[in-house]
């Protein structure tokens, strides 16, 4: 998957009061935590940074290394205490240190299963890596639909799930700008679950792990967050 620039991810919330961080923030004790926990964007970084790191340390060939590292750098985030632009730019840093290797350990299994020892184990691996995701509602592409998000799933390609106004389900292709961040560490922070969005409707590609192009589908272009 392309490496989205993480610093985008900075102004992608807005700042309120907040309790959607990836720790416990009823146990906050530092400055640091107490900001990220009463900061809507810093909590949103924080969610998605563990959802990163986790998917970075099981890929990893030296999960210690990569677990000691994170530590060293949850002294350096600390040190910046109440201030929230030294705590974001300790996020936007990290992140994309974690999400490069996410890729790259991604890109290197790819490799690897490109080469599969016989035909019939690429289509029990193609398998096993394929959610079971409903069949989409038929919908023009250029359309948009009010809804709520309840599902998100990845396997070869990732999949967002919105059920619109009148209570049908919209399974898409997860493929607008807030998707990226999501789509590479194929995991969405729980935060956004029963978010009340605005979607586009287009068209795109799907992908088998090998690169192999699977048909097209819907898949959500643009989503605009509602009060």
């Amino acid at each position: 998957m392309k490496v989205f620039p993480i610093l985008i991810l900075a102004t992608l919330f807005s700042t309120s009061t907040s309790y959607a961080a990836g720790f416990d923030c009823s146990k906050a004790k530092s400055p640091t935590e107490k900001t990220i926990c009463n900061t809507t964007s810093l909590s949103d970084l924080d969610e998605i940074l563990v959802l990163s790191f986790n998917k970075a340390v099981a890929g990893s060939a030296d999960a210690k290394a990569l677990k000691t590292a994170q530590q060293t750098w949850l002294k350096t985030r600390e040190a910046c205490a109440s201030n929230g632009a030294c705590i974001t730019k300790a996020y936007t840093s990290r992140l994309s240190e974690l999400i490069n290797l996410v890729a790259k350990n991604q890109q290197s299994v790819a490799t690897t299963s490109s080469n599969p020892p016989a035909k019939s184990a690429t289509s029990t691996q193609q398998t096993a890596n394929t959610p079971s995701v409903p069949t989409p509602s038929p919908k023009p592409a250029g359309k948009t639909l009010t809804g709520t998000i309840i599902g998100y799933e990845c396997g070869d390609n990732c999949y967002l799930t919105v059920k619109d106004e009148q209570g049908t389900e919209h399974v898409a292709l997860c493929t607008a700008p807030q998707c990226n961040s999501w789509n590479e560490v194929a995991a969405m922070p729980k935060s956004f679950l029963k978010k009340k969005v605005q979607v586009s409707v287009g068209r795109a590609k799907q992908y088998d792990g090998a690169g192999n192009e699977m048909g097209e589908m819907d898949a959500f272009d643009s989503i605009t967050f509602l009060p």
